[in-house]
């Protein structure tokens, strides 16, 4: 039988798996915020691999129904769960733990079902609604775990941040998503910008799809401001790592423009690059 230690060692791997740069920044938490990180985010994890990963709905369902067993505080055994017993366990031991915003875990499963039948979005509020589905419920999600007395402002903080995280990967991956079929920038905003993505992806980046990626580059790094600004909103030891993650995410807008802006290739921020951002958040802390 899995132990709640080990439950809580396999949601760490799952996030230095997936998410070196958060597991780097999330690491330095004390021990009890960091297994709960470490469970909310094997949690998301998985809900976002069932469809982006496996297109298994079922399992995105039994997911839902692990989560509101938990809700519930009937667990009597892990046999009980249907998804995957390991998360589930680690996750239940936070709940004990943590208050949990259960609703934002199934805004997430809702978004997160619906982008299976992926279709362009009309306007930029339809995109911002899906940034807020996919992400700004995470920031949600964690908020207990990182703050003394969650409120309004809390909220909102690690709402807009977790929509600005989410805006970069958009920012990044143009090329990849449009590969996949997708394209993330609203069909009004397209058509205002004066751009075929088919075209930019087969040539080479023109102004208008420039002024078109600066536009939602700009919202990104407002969202960005906005959590930065107000990082007093979360406990003290959380608000460094805070930082340091949402400065590792907002270099990799500067990635993407240092090298012109590509669409075949991944903007990354570098291991040297991570460890000045780290020396200059670190040091800003311990004046």
């Amino acid at each position: 039988m899995t132990t709640v230690n080990e439950s809580y060692k396999y949601c760490h791997q799952i996030m230095k798996k997936y998410s070196k740069s958060f597991s780097y920044a999330f690491d330095l938490l004390p021990e009890s915020e960091r297994r709960a990180v470490w469970a909310v985010y094997a949690v998301c994890r998985i809900i976002d691999d069932s469809i982006d990963e496996e297109q298994n709905p079922q399992k995105l369902q039994a997911i839902k129904e692990d989560i509101q067993l938990i809700q519930s505080q009937q667990v009597d055994s892990t046999d009980q769960f249907k998804s995957n017993q390991r998360i589930m366990l680690a996750f239940y031991d936070t709940s004990q733990n943590y208050k949990m915003e259960y609703q934002s875990f199934y805004n997430l499963i809702e978004s997160v079902f619906e982008d299976e039948h992926f279709e362009m979005f009309v306007q930029d509020e339809d995109l911002m609604r899906y940034c807020y589905g996919v992400a700004g419920t995470v920031g949600e999600v964690l908020s207990p775990i990182l703050t003394e007395q969650p409120s309004d402002e809390t909220y909102e903080v690690a709402r807009e941040l977790g929509e600005a995280l989410q805006s970069t990967n958009i920012l990044r991956d143009v090329g990849e998503d449009f590969e996949k079929g997708r394209i993330y920038f609203s069909r009004e905003m397209l058509k205002q910008y004066d751009v075929n993505i088919e075209d930019v992806y087969q040539h080479q980046p023109t102004d208008n799809y420039i002024n078109l990626w600066e536009h939602y580059a700009q919202i990104a790094e407002k969202d960005y401001q906005f959590a930065l600004d107000h990082l007093h909103v979360f406990k003290t030891e959380a608000r460094l790592i805070i930082e340091l993650a949402a400065r590792i995410y907002k270099g990799i807008i500067d990635e993407v423009r240092e090298h012109g802006y590509p669409l075949h290739r991944r903007a990354y921020v570098s291991r040297l690059d991570k460890l000045n951002i780290y020396r200059q958040v670190k040091a800003k802390y311990n004046k």
